[in-house]
């Protein structure tokens, strides 16, 4: 799998940077992994302490995964589950 290291030594800008573009990683043909629950790149859009970014994680994640990520990694699984259920179901009725 290919993880491409969410804030991990990346500025916010970076960070948001890897997630709009990460379908660019498609290229590798390796399953991605996104792991941008409540860090700290949430925070430089809207100013929050980690316990509040549950928001910021599920839409970071939601980009994540039209954009290729097939892993997530979140600290707020059962939400971040329905969020993608729901996504997808409104999807399918496109």
């Amino acid at each position: 799998m290919l993880d491409p290291g969410i804030g991990f030594g990346k500025t916010p800008e970076q960070s948001m940077t890897a997630i709009a573009r990460l379908d660019e990683l498609g290229v590798f043909g390796l399953p991605l992994l996104v792991g941008a629950s409540r860090k700290r790149f949430i925070s430089s859009v809207v100013p929050s302490e980690p316990h509040q970014r549950l928001g910021g994680s599920l839409a970071a994640h939601l980009a994540a995964a039209r954009g290729g990520a097939r892993i997530i990694r979140t600290h707020d699984v059962s939400e971040t589950v329905q969020m993608l259920r729901v996504a997808a179901a409104i999807e399918d009725k496109r």
